[in-house]
């Protein structure tokens, strides 16, 4: 387990689903506390924007960007719905998605065929051969929620399109290089370890004349907080696009990603990805190249059932059993799970 003392007391034994939504620090938990105590006794909101500002710095820092390219947005699908509407796409360009990504990645686009523009929905392996010089973007999850796996990002790289990904599933947990992405979006309440509702959307700075910013809000303009009113010119950079902050999030996710910058993702990919390589190989499968390892096991049912008596919380996913390992975990859990797994017939899914 890396930083014990921030769960000292909270029953991370057996908890496999940070796919789902991460377990908080004791620091994250203190943070929200306090701000509610605060709102209860007329405390300044703009202490809570100053957190707000923290959680872009950190989160840039996270990523590997300048907090000027950082913009506040309320989830993935809306980052996404921001550049698909934006899209400089006519009839005859297209699309190119993965085939069976999460629905936030793929509804966003889904009105770009009405302008006549084609939507490639191809296999997560296929996608490069799918880029032409009609292509458009390419958009796709960094890390399959269902499964874990990983498609070809550098293939997808060198092909010189604009590239979006959707981080949710990557970003604290997951490494990788920032060079050549468009843009890149990430919730916070799963491997960021944040109270849901703050979400990040990092834009190349040569992309950013290209979206048109839909959602602008008080915090889009320059200098938000030396007026309100009047509706001058818009900030320069990626603040342009951000909407208002949920204020009792930001306190949390200050605390969450100041602990995810300290210890360093590469630091924490490295132990979660020796933990679900630990566990796939203790059910002789393929090798996972991210912390989320999908299972599929005859009466599948009877497997849950046994994993939650054990104490092992997991998620079912298309047709399978789903495990994510973090940094609150360690080879203990692997082990608890592996126990409960053992009665039962494990397939390969990639074989």
């Amino acid at each position: 387990m890396l930083a014990p003392f921030e769960y000292e007391g909270t029953p991370t034994r057996g908890y496999l689903d940070t796919a789902t939504f991460g377990l908080p620090p004791h620091s994250t938990l203190a943070a929200v506390e306090e701000a509610v105590a605060s709102w209860r006794g007329r405390g300044s909101w703009l202490r809570w924007e100053e957190d707000g500002e923290a959680c872009r710095e950190l989160f840039a820092r996270i990523v590997g960007a300048k907090p000027g390219e950082i913009a506040f947005v309320a989830a993935a699908s809306v980052a996404a719905g921001i550049v698909a509407a934006s899209l400089p796409a006519a009839a005859g360009d297209n699309v190119v998605l993965y085939e069976r990504d999460f629905d936030s990645v793929m509804f966003p686009w889904r009105p770009l065929a009405e302008r006549g523009v084609e939507l490639r929905l191809l296999p997560l392996e296929r996608l490069a051969e799918g880029i032409d010089e009609r292509t458009a973007l390419v958009a796709l999850s960094l890390v399959q929620s269902a499964d874990g796996r990983v498609a070809d990002l550098e293939a997808l790289k060198a092909a010189g399109t604009r590239l979006f990904l959707d981080g949710t599933q990557a970003v604290g947990g997951f490494s990788f290089d920032l060079e050549g992405i468009d843009y890149l979006v990430a919730h916070s309440y799963k491997w960021l370890l944040s109270p849901r509702g703050l979400a990040f959307l990092y834009v190349r700075p040569e992309r950013l004349g290209e979206i048109t910013p839909w959602l602008a809000g008080w915090k889009s303009r320059a200098n938000p907080f030396d007026d309100f009113y009047g509706a001058p010119s818009l900030a320069e950079d990626a603040h342009r696009l951000d909407v208002s902050i949920p204020w009792f999030s930001a306190p949390g996710a200050r605390a969450s990603l100041s602990l995810i910058a300290d210890l360093g993702v590469d630091a924490i990919a490295a132990h979660d990805l020796a933990l679900a390589r630990a566990f796939a190989a203790g059910l002789g499968l393929s090798e996972p190249a991210s912390p989320i390892v999908r299972v599929q096991v005859e009466g599948a049912d009877d497997a849950v059932e046994r994993l939650r008596k054990a104490g092992v919380s997991c998620s079912s996913r298309s047709g399978s059993i789903r495990f994510a390992f973090h940094l609150y975990n360690d080879e203990h859990d692997v082990a608890l799970a592996l126990e409960a797994l053992a009665p039962s017939r494990v397939f390969d899914a990639e074989s």
